[in-house]
């Protein structure tokens, strides 16, 4: 498989990445596992933060590697123009790096990253984010798009001409 290769133009946050470690086998000897609760570090609903997963512990010894971001879902979204949203989703250094703006201030959001593997393998880890109540309900701002509303996250690859190379689905080509 390939592993990943480094972003020479943007690094997400260390502070905001969480590693998932690969569960303990404890049902062989007769243990339940305890479930552990992921959470990101809080945010306002003025910030556009990165978020990001560490999905290498899990894929340790396989030679696998993030292939892509499949969709990422917030199921407790309100539907109002302030709710929680992400604003892209790409794979940076190895990562599984989201883009997260608003929210409800006092608020706990609930969120899914449906990842697949080089090798098929498909996880979806589901992580909290809370939102503080310091500052009033922002509406977040757009990510930057292409013609067809693609969003286009920082590991895009950028032509000379300034526009950014797809492939054949209309998806950006990424350092990644």
């Amino acid at each position: 498989m390939i592993a990943p290769i480094p972003s020479p133009t943007w690094q997400p946050a260390a502070a905001r990445v969480i590693p998932i470690a690969a569960p303990a086998n404890l049902r062989t000897r007769g243990l339940v596992p305890e479930i552990v609760t992921l959470s990101w570090a809080p945010k306002s609903s003025a910030d556009h933060f990165d978020f990001s997963l560490d999905l290498s512990a899990i894929l340790d010894a396989t030679g696998d590697h993030i292939a892509l971001i499949e969709r990422v879902d917030i199921p407790t979204a309100s539907g109002d123009p302030t709710q929680l949203t992400v604003l892209w989703s790409s794979i940076v250094n190895g990562l599984a790096c989201i883009m997260l703006g608003g929210g409800a201030p006092g608020e706990t959001e609930e969120i899914i990253v449906y990842v697949v593997t080089q090798q098929g393998r498909r996880l979806a880890p589901k992580v909290l984010l809370a939102v503080t109540s310091e500052t009033a309900a922002t509406v977040p701002t757009p990510a930057p798009t292409m013609s067809g509303g693609v969003p286009v996250p920082p590991n895009a690859i950028q032509l000379p001409s300034v526009s950014i190379l797809t492939d054949e689905d209309g998806q950006p080509y990424l350092i990644a």
